[in-house]
């Protein structure tokens, strides 16, 4: 493949596991960009290239730090807004305060998740903070956590590149799951909560009927 890899890695969406295997395939030549995370005071850095002798770069960024690069392939993977939140809620509840603002504020103020969906950064984390600007339609493939047993096969044949399903790296911690449990048992508070995430379920369900 010629063309130079952008892959998007959207929090708690395959992208952890996508990144080992990633760089089993390039090796050397994939970059890895966590330094410009949406959500971290580097986020709205451009760049017109890859750090020399890269083929790849994966990562936490938004989508047009990257518009600079006409022939890039663009890809990523997605998850459902509300299950995607609860994913990063539980998540964070076990990361300790390292800096990133947003982050640090969860740490002290340790909200619900209700409250949580109302932080105006995670509201909109795919809709703005990861997407926002940037023409969907450059992305070769979006495919999606709930069918990352098809899509992330697709992927690997792509890129030729022998991608795996089944393959899990950084997976949130199964003890939470009664809690998890407990907050999909209360049908009001999810409706109120979807109705927080509104932007972005639109937006994921655009790129569902788009994709379909």
């Amino acid at each position: 493949m010629s063309r130079p890899l952008v892959s998007v890695h959207f929090p708690k969406a395959a992208g952890s596991s996508l990144a080992k295997q990633l760089r089993d395939f390039y090796q050397d030549a994939l970059s890895l960009d966590y330094d410009h995370d949406p959500l971290g005071p580097n986020a709205a850095e451009q760049a017109d290239t890859l750090y020399p002798g890269a083929r790849a770069v994966h990562g936490h960024f938004a989508a047009r730090r990257y518009e600079a690069l006409p022939d890039a392939m663009f890809i990523t993977v997605l998850r459902e807004p509300l299950d995607n939140l609860m994913s990063i809620y539980f998540f964070w509840k076990g990361y300790p305060a390292h800096g990133n603002p947003i982050h640090d504020r969860f740490v002290a103020e340790a909200p619900s998740f209700e409250d949580f969906s109302r932080y105006p950064e995670m509201s909109r984390l795919m809709s703005e903070r990861y997407f926002g600007g940037f023409d969907m339609d450059r992305f070769d493939m979006v495919g999606f956590h709930e069918t990352r047993d098809q899509d992330i096969p697709r992927l690997g044949a792509l890129l030729g590149a022998p991608l795996k399903a089944e393959i899990y790296e950084n997976r949130t911690s199964g003890e939470h799951e009664q809690a998890r449990q407990e907050i999909l048992a209360d049908l009001a508070q999810c409706a109120r909560v979807r109705g927080n995430l509104r932007h972005d379920i639109a937006f994921y369900e655009a790129q569902r009927a788009k994709r379909a």
